[in-house]
């Protein structure tokens, strides 16, 4: 299995509650490079797993619509930053798929990836807005996946 986890873009500082701040320009614009950058990488995506929160949704919206990926955006709850990674963890084992995108936020996605490649959370990497990692692992548990790339807003200047 290939899980693909997406940081939303950024956000607005400000809205009505959390859960409905909208991406900015830039998180939009950021988005988009980093979909065009793993488009090139010629990818069929299975499943999109995606937050509730309005820029989560946002951001797969754009990134699945720069891929002309052909999937729902599947909503749930279990995505939004409060919830623990060890939580989707139990989630992904039940999931039948070979390439999983999951769009969400931090702490979660940071903690999953460094559970998912590490085994504990002491070293873990932040993602950054609208960056994507590619974990590749056979089986969904502590340590068992390896990364073989990320891609990060700014590396869209190496392929200009």
């Amino acid at each position: 299995m290939n899980l693909f986890l997406l940081r939303h873009g950024e956000a607005e500082p400000r809205a009505a509650s959390d859960s409905l701040r909208p991406l900015t320009a830039t998180g939009r614009e950021d988005v988009q490079l980093v979909a065009r950058l793993f488009a090139a990488r010629q990818v069929k995506l299975d499943r999109c797993f995606v937050s509730p929160y309005l820029r989560a949704s946002q951001t797969a919206s754009l990134f699945l619509d720069v891929l002309g990926a052909d999937i729902l955006q599947e909503e749930i709850d279990l995505l939004t930053p409060e919830i623990r990674a060890s939580e989707v963890m139990h989630f992904l084992q039940k999931v039948k798929a070979d390439n999983i995108l999951l769009v969400s936020h931090n702490p979660l996605l940071s903690e999953l990836n460094a559970l998912l490649t590490e085994g504990d959370i002491r070293d873990l990497h932040i993602l950054g807005t609208a960056e994507l990692v590619c974990i590749s692992l056979d089986i969904v548990g502590l340590g068992m996946g390896m990364t073989p790339y990320r891609i990060q807003p700014s590396d869209a200047a190496w392929h200009d």
